[in-house]
């Protein structure tokens, strides 16, 4: 066997580590992007966040606290969480006074988590001492998840930093003096108070918001899943157009005093790490800007092509990446990028951008509007053992198997809108009726 040396001209493109980084950021969806920016935040100087007090828009944006009565009052969903939260205890361990005042506090805790009634309420309510309420209190405080039963958000906060070995005097102080700060801000004003940094600042504030203002939120057998549209269809006076949900994310923008600092430092290692950072901050924006741009103009083309099932309710067409790609003079591996995890809301409700991507093949005999994949739906949970309901999963394979492909998640989010409660709420529900 003998082995020969050739020479062969060609051309052949790699991608250096910024590109990758840039595609990276342009598959993130919005909430991804927040918590990356969220990231850069806490270890860049260079970079300073200004937050919104605007709320993400969300077809499912739960929120808000209950407004409590004068007297102590039971909530109705109680009856949905003893499951969750009291079953973690065991009633003979306890005296039924004591359980009977647990019961108690925890058919008043509200959706999030907070118990926001005094002992002294719950005394005279249950005409028990106030020592022994605050003793069950203390004893509910050590239940998952952590902050559960907290008197309110600085308490909530502070529980978990503790559960989890994180808690110390300044993210005590942090809570306790300066949570007005941290949600507008005001780093200085932290630092100059604590005397420290604004870097250790910034990592304390990064640390609270990994927190759970809210414990309740999700915890139950099955997660709910909030969608936050990235992209939303706005019309004006029969006209449309298409713009990207991130203003409630704030501003993100390049420090000034650390930027002048940059420009006057002599120093050579310090100017060789403020010129890392600012480099940084400069490859960050750039990337943002071009991934908002090509979100855009690949939402347009596919508005353009969907128009009917977009605005006017009308069916889905046949479409494929390929021919968005080659309408905008894009690589069809960019446009699957984009596309990836996007939601994008319209006068239809919120649609996963890749589930309108469908080759004329996918469609079968028949193309399946909203209406008929709901009909389909119901259908197969009816037919279902309701001692062993489908999971959402099950039913996206089963949906599958009947010629309609969409994703767990969108299974999820029509069960919602038909009113269908989830595998282990119907799993209850047949119980108490068999």
């Amino acid at each position: 066997m003998s082995y020969e040396l050739e020479l062969e001209q060609g051309l052949s493109q790699q991608l250096n580590q910024f590109q990758i980084q840039s595609l990276n950021i342009l598959a993130l969806d919005n909430y991804e992007l927040e918590q990356f920016m969220q990231n850069e935040f806490a270890e860049n100087p260079m970079l300073e966040h200004h937050p919104s007090d605007q709320p993400p828009i969300s077809k499912a944006n739960a929120g808000g606290w209950k407004e409590r009565k004068e007297m102590p009052w039971k909530d109705e969903a109680a009856g949905n969480r003893k499951w969750m939260i009291l079953d973690q205890l065991n009633p003979s361990d306890y005296t039924k006074e004591q359980w009977r005042i647990m019961e108690y506090l925890e058919e008043c805790v509200d959706d999030t988590g907070i118990l926001d009634i005094s002992m002294e309420q719950v005394s005279r309510y249950l005409d028990v001492s106030r020592e022994a309420c605050e003793w069950c209190w203390k004893e509910l405080k050590k239940l998952d998840p952590p902050g559960v039963f907290a008197r309110d958000l600085r308490e909530c906060l502070w529980i978990q930093l503790e559960r989890s070995g994180r808690g110390n005097e300044h993210l005590r102080r942090i809570l306790q003096d300066h949570l007005m700060d941290v949600a507008d801000g005001r780093i200085s004003d932290i630092s100059r108070d604590l005397n420290i940094t604004t870097a250790q600042v910034r990592k304390y504030i990064f640390t609270i918001q990994s927190l759970n203002p809210r414990p309740l939120w999700g915890y139950s057998e099955e997660k709910e899943d909030y969608i936050i549209p990235d992209i939303l269809l706005v019309e004006e006076k029969d006209q449309w157009h298409v713009e990207l949900n991130d203003s409630w994310m704030g501003d993100y923008a390049m420090n000034d005093y650390y930027l002048k600092m940059f420009h006057q430092i002599e120093d050579p290692e310090l100017k060789a790490y403020f010129r890392r950072k600012y480099e940084r901050c400069c490859f960050i924006f750039r990337s943002i800007e071009q991934r908002s741009e090509t979100i855009l103009k690949i939402c347009q083309a596919v508005v353009r092509r969907q128009e009917a099932y977009f605005l006017k309710e009308g069916k889905l067409q046949p479409m494929t990446m390929k021919e968005v790609a080659d309408e905008i003079q894009m690589h069809v591996s960019t446009v699957s990028r984009a596309v990836k995890g996007k939601y994008i809301q319209s006068r239809r409700g919120t649609t996963g951008l890749r589930e309108v991507f469908q080759s004329a093949a996918s469609f079968g005999s028949k193309e399946n509007t909203t209406k008929d994949i709901k009909e389909k739906l119901l259908e197969i949970i009816r037919e279902e053992d309701a001692s062993r309901p489908y999971s959402d999963q099950k039913l996206s394979n089963l949906l599958e198997q009947a010629g309609i492909r969409i994703s767990r998640r969108t299974v999820a989010k029509y069960r919602k809108e038909m009113g269908i409660k989830g595998t282990y709420e119907r799993k209850i529900s047949a119980g108490k009726t068999g």
